[in-house]
């Protein structure tokens, strides 16, 4: 069942990165000269480059997921900063790489989606979806390391 899930968690991660790319090919074209690289607390540009950046955000969007993909398999890889006791089951530990993945991906394709629209010129700023995005990240982790300690709290009895 978790196998099915993570799965499917991957193949969506790779959709959104997929995304980034179509989406910043498609509109490179019309992006001027300088866009918005930086976004403050409150959503709004507050630091500006090259349109080039966007084909950065695109690699470290790569970059990330076929990071992700690598720990999903390896879970004894010394890059996995995971409880010890999700590391024991290889299916859980590949459940939590893959939904970190695909949080990680959503949250890049709205950064990647909305800074285009900014520079375009369609939007003011940042969405308060990038901020809900983080927090359910925050979540999960929290809700991991709670797993975690019920998963040691039992072995104990």
């Amino acid at each position: 069942m978790l196998k099915n899930i993570s799965f499917f968690l991957k193949l969506s991660s790779f959709f959104l990165l997929v995304f980034i790319w179509v989406y910043t090919m498609i509109t490179y074209g019309k992006l001027p000269e300088t866009v918005p690289i930086h976004f403050g607390l409150d959503g709004k540009a507050d630091g500006f480059g090259s349109k080039n950046t966007n084909w950065f955000l695109a690699g470290i969007s790569s970059a990330i997921f076929i990071l992700m993909m690598y720990l999903s398999q390896n879970p004894n890889a010394p890059g996995l900063n995971i409880p010890e006791n999700l590391k024991k089951d290889p299916a859980i530990s590949e459940f939590v790489v893959s939904i970190l993945c695909v949080l990680t991906m959503f949250l890049f394709a709205n950064i990647n989606y909305e800074s285009i629209q900014v520079s375009l010129g369609k939007v003011e700023g940042l969405s308060h979806i990038t901020n809900y995005i983080l927090g359910l990240m925050f979540l999960f982790i929290i809700a991991m390391m709670i797993y975690s300690w019920r998963l040691t709290k039992k072995s104990k009895i």
